[in-house]
C-alpha cells in the first residue's frame, strides 16, 4: 500500500512539473523582432490552429483588422502628439511595432500568425485609448465645470433680463451645455461598454460644445467682472487655453495647423 502511495505523490510531483513548466512557456512573449516559426512562440497546447479553415478564418480577421488597427493608429497618433505631456508615446511605439510586425507576417503570407499579432496590438491599442478615454473625462469636466459657472453667472445677472442679446446668449448657451452633458453621459456609457474609441469621439463632441460656450460668453464680455465677481476670460485667453483642444477635436495635429496658419 505504501509502494502505490509513493508512486501516487511522484505522479502528482510530475504532473504539477509539466503544469509549472507549461505555464512557463505561455506567460513568455512575443518580441516584434523574433522568429516567424510558431513552433519557437508557443507551446504545443497553446499554438493557434493552422489547419485550412483556421488560416480561411484568420484571413478574413486579418482583413479587417488591417484597415481597422491602422485607423486606429492615426487616431493614437493625433492624441500622443497633441498631449506629449501624458507620456503615451512609449505605449504607441509598442503599438507601432506590433502592427508593423503583423503587417510584415502579412505580406509572407502567414495568416496565422499575423491574425495573432493583430489581435494583440487590438488589445495594446484598447488598452491605451482606455487610458486616453480616463483623461479625456477629467479634461472634459474641467471645461464644463467653467462653462457652468460662466452660464450660472450669466444667469443671476439682472441685466441678462433685461438685454435680448444676453437673455438669448444665455438660452443658447443653456443648450449647448445641456447637449455637452449628454455627450459626456454617452462617453461614460461607451467607457463603461468597453468601447474607447467611441468614449473618445464623444469627449471630443462634448469639449468642443463647452468650448464654443465659453468663447461666445468671452466674445460677448470678454475680460469684464460681473456684479457677482465671476471673470469672464477675454477671447485671447480662451485660444490660447484651448488651441490643441479644438485641433484634437477635429482629429488634427495642433502643430500642423500651426504650421498652416502660419504660411497663409
Amino acid at each position: 500500500m505504501k509502494r502505490y502511495t509513493g508512486l501516487f505523490l511522484a505522479l502528482v510531483s510530475f504532473v504539477i512539473f509539466l503544469s509549472v513548466s507549461s505555464f512557463s512557456q505561455e506567460v513568455t512573449e512575443l518580441k516584434t523582432d523574433g522568429s516567424d516559426n510558431m513552433n519557437e512562440n508557443f507551446n504545443q497546447a497553446e499554438k493557434p490552429d493552422d489547419s485550412y479553415l483556421a488560416k480561411f478564418h484568420a484571413q478574413v480577421v486579418v482583413d479587417k483588422l488591417i484597415k481597422r488597427n491602422l485607423e486606429q493608429i492615426y487616431m493614437l497618433n493625433v492624441i500622443v502628439t497633441n498631449y506629449s505631456k501624458h507620456n503615451w508615446k512609449g505605449d504607441y511605439d509598442n503599438i507601432y511595432a506590433e502592427y508593423k510586425r503583423a503587417i510584415e507576417l502579412y505580406y509572407k503570407r502567414d495568416m496565422i500568425f499575423s491574425r495573432v499579432w493583430l489581435e494583440r496590438n487590438q488589445k495594446s491599442i484598447s488598452d491605451l485609448m482606455k487610458k486616453m478615454a480616463e483623461q479625456y473625462n477629467k479634461d472634459t469636466q474641467l471645461i464644463l465645470d467653467e462653462c457652468h459657472k460662466q452660464i450660472i453667472s450669466l444667469h443671476l445677472d439682472q441685466k441678462t433680463r433685461s438685454d435680448p442679446n444676453k437673455f438669448r446668449q444665455l438660452i443658447d448657451n443653456q443648450m449647448r451645455l445641456r447637449i455637452a452633458y449628454g455627450q459626456m453621459d454617452d462617453a461614460e456609457d461607451e467607457y463603461t461598454a468597453r468601447n474607447y474609441e467611441s468614449s473618445l469621439y464623444h469627449y471630443r463632441v462634448a469639449k468642443t460644445y463647452g468650448i464654443r460656450i465659453l468663447e461666445t460668453v468671452a466674445y460677448d464680455e470678454g475680460g469684464k467682472t460681473r456684479a457677482d465677481g465671476t471673470q469672464v476670460p477675454d477671447v485671447k485667453t480662451i485660444k490660447e487655453t484651448y488651441k490643441i483642444d479644438k485641433a484634437d477635436n477635429r482629429n488634427r495635429i495642433f502643430q500642423d495647423v500651426q504650421q498652416k496658419s502660419a504660411n497663409q
